[in-house]
This record gives structure tokens, C-alpha cells and sequence, in this order.
């Protein structure tokens, strides 16, 4: 007996179609794998899910908040989102702008710190709450009718003040100052007579003193422009 002969042709067809079926047996033996590994991660993750949704729902349940409420919250986010993203992208900015600040805001901070700590050694701070401690009293000894009496004349106090700050008459409160301590430390043995004030007075510095000690006297006793002004003799009438 006599096998037949296979021609080329279909020797051609049937390894196309032993490839073919190897493909398939590759493919059916993947998805079999696949749908293996989907049941075993369904198998885990079932009881973690139910978990979750267990905590979940006890969590709203504490909460006292409902499914809707949940969506709602949701719809907002999602609405929300390109105000979010404007958010994020400035706060990006920002954290540009530290990056590029902060090397050159410490050595202000440096310098700052250096100063205060200056100022502290040299006793700035101290002053300053003695000060503070001055500005108390002072806030606790007047009362609203002082200051505003103050405020009322705090223009003719600081005229004077002016006044009294002229190098001329400082220099006089100078001179005058060390003439008295002179005369604390130096006193004389009797006090001086009649004849010996008199021959005082011929001096040009005494005489000088003594006009401007009168035209002292003289301001003092000038009545000041607020005084009542006398009353006006009363007008005579025709019989």
C-alpha cells in the first residue's frame, strides 16, 4: 500500500494553521491567567472594600451626613476645580518667590539681628520701657480735663519753649547757674553793708543786670491780654 504524497500547498496551509492554533492556545492560556489573577484580587479585595465600606458608613453615620450630602460635596469639588488649580498654580508662585527671597532676606535678617542686638547692649531697650513707664504715670496723673487744658495752651508752650531755647538766653541761665554754685561754695566772712552794695552799683554789669531784673519785674506785673477789661463808665443821661 502507498501513502499519498502531500503537496507543497498544503503542506504551506497546514503549518499556517498549526501556527495559527498555537497562537490561540498562547492567547486562550492568557486570558485564562488573567482571569485567575482578576479572581484572586477580587477574592482580596472584596473583604477590604467591605471594609472600607463598613468604616464609611459609620463615619457618615458619626458625622451625621447623608449619601447626598457627600454628592454635593463632590459636585463642588469638580466645579470648583479650575478655582483649585488657580489656587495651586499661585501658591506654586509663591513658593518661586521664597526660593528667590529667601537668600537675600538673611543677610537683612543678619544685619537686623546685629543691630538690635546693638541697640539692646547699649541700653535702647531699657530707655525705652522706662519711658514706657514715664508715659504711665504721666497717663495716670492727668485727667481728660488737663489734657485738653493742655491741648488748649500747647501753642503758647511751645513758643515759649522757643523762647527759652534761644542761645541768649540760655547763656544767661548758664551764667546765672555758676554764679549761684560759685557763691554756694564761696561765702563771704559778713554780709555786705550799705556802702559796699552802693559801690556794686556803679559796676556796668550790676546796672545791666539790674534793667533787665526791673524789666523782668515790670513784664511779670503787665496784666496778661485774657484779663476782663474794666468796666465802662455808665452813660450820663439828660435831665
Amino acid at each position: 500500500m502507498t501513502t499519498p504524497t502531500l503537496t507543497p500547498a498544503i503542506e504551506d496551509r497546514l503549518d499556517q494553521m498549526a501556527l495559527q492554533l498555537e497562537v490561540l492556545t498562547h492567547e486562550a492560556m492568557r486570558q485564562q491567567a488573567a482571569r485567575e489573577r482578576w479572581s484572586e484580587l477580587t477574592e482580596v479585595m472584596t473583604p477590604i472594600a467591605s471594609q472600607a465600606m463598613n468604616t464609611l458608613s459609620g463615619e457618615l453615620d458619626d458625622l451625621d451626613l447623608s449619601m447626598d450630602d457627600v454628592a454635593r460635596f463632590a459636585r463642588t469639588m469638580a466645579t470648583s476645580l479650575p478655582v483649585l488649580e488657580r489656587l495651586v498654580s499661585q501658591l506654586a508662585t509663591i513658593a518661586e518667590l521664597v526660593e528667590v527671597v529667601a537668600p537675600m532676606a538673611e543677610p537683612v535678617m543678619a544685619t537686623a539681628t546685629d543691630r538690635l542686638a546693638t541697640l539692646d547692649e547699649r541700653g535702647y531697650f531699657d530707655i525705652g520701657r522706662s519711658g514706657l513707664g514715664v508715659v504711665d504715670r504721666v497717663v495716670t496723673s492727668f485727667t481728660e480735663e488737663d489734657v485738653e487744658a493742655l491741648g488748649d495752651n500747647i501753642v503758647l508752650i511751645l513758643q515759649t519753649v522757643r523762647e527759652m531755647t534761644q542761645p541768649e538766653v540760655m547763656q544767661m541761665l548758664q551764667r546765672t547757674f555758676t554764679t549761684v554754685q560759685d557763691g554756694e561754695h564761696v561765702e563771704p566772712s559778713e554780709p555786705p553793708g550799705a556802702f559796699a552794695l552802693l559801690k556794686e552799683m556803679r559796676q556796668p554789669e550790676v546796672r545791666r543786670g539790674l534793667s533787665k531784673a526791673l524789666n523782668m519785674l515790670r513784664s511779670l506785673g503787665e496784666e496778661s491780654p485774657t484779663a476782663a477789661a474794666p468796666n465802662p463808665e455808665p452813660k450820663r443821661t439828660n435831665r
